[in-house]
């Protein structure tokens, strides 16, 4: 059963947060300060080319946020500005991928009606983060991804919505909140992707199986220790 209290996590989130203030400003004024060039550029100046420069460095970014996150979680710390959270060129070509496949098929959502569209969104969000994490390509990070995220999709989209708005909060309240809630929810985002794959693990049998068999090899290894005692 999925099980993820927003609120909860956001208060996880935030002792991260205090932890990696500097280099997540950084990293959020980096990326902020791209977005307003490329919005920058007179209409008349806009064309096909510089959109596609744009959307290529948009992913260049997410990919340093994601596995500079994901780090983070797993206790490595947050260092988005060193040679290991910048991709090779195959982890590039393999997230872009994703990604248009994912706003293909959330945009095909959105076609029918809205409430699909962010159902599909929901369902697939895994996807960016399993491209990252284990490298792999579009078709099969969304396939992992929509068995990931099977039976609690419409959670999913609840809890996603309620991160979403604790994000907008810090533009609502005061512009410079943003530098806080914007971070928060991108660690609470991948909080929430990380809950899944436990749950997708434990429900691998053969996982389950490796997982009980380590228990117990343990639990015999510290009885051998009392026994030496």
């Amino acid at each position: 059963m999925f099980i993820f209290k927003v609120g909860t996590k956001i208060k996880e989130a935030w002792v991260l947060y205090k932890e990696h203030f500097v280099s997540l400003i950084l990293l959020l004024l980096v990326s902020g300060a791209f977005q307003m060039l490329s919005q920058g550029f007179p209409k008349h100046h806009k064309n096909f080319l510089i959109t596609l420069i744009a959307m290529l460095i948009s992913v260049f970014i997410s990919y340093v946020w994601t596995r500079s996150i994901l780090g983070l979680l797993d206790g490595k710390g947050f260092n988005p500005f060193t040679k290991e959270s910048l991709p090779t060129l195959e982890q590039y070509w393999n997230l872009l991928k994703t990604c248009i496949l994912v706003v293909i098929c959330t945009m095909f959502g959105f076609i029918l009606l809205i409430v699909p569209g962010l159902y599909i969104a929901g369902r697939l969000f895994p996807a960016i983060y399993l491209s990252v994490e284990k490298n792999q390509g579009a078709r099969k990070s969304m396939k992992e991804a929509w068995e990931m995220t099977h039976g609690n999709g419409w959670k999913i989209l609840g809890k996603s919505i309620l991160i979403g708005l604790f994000a907008i909060l810090g533009f609502v309240a005061l512009f410079i909140g943003y530098f806080i809630t914007y971070p928060i929810a991108m660690i609470v985002t991948a909080m929430m992707y990380r809950e899944l794959a436990k749950l997708k693990s434990l429900s691998n049998p053969i996982v389950t199986e490796v997982v009980k068999e380590e228990g117990k090899i343990e639990e015999k290894s510290g009885e051998v220790k009392e026994e030496v005692k």
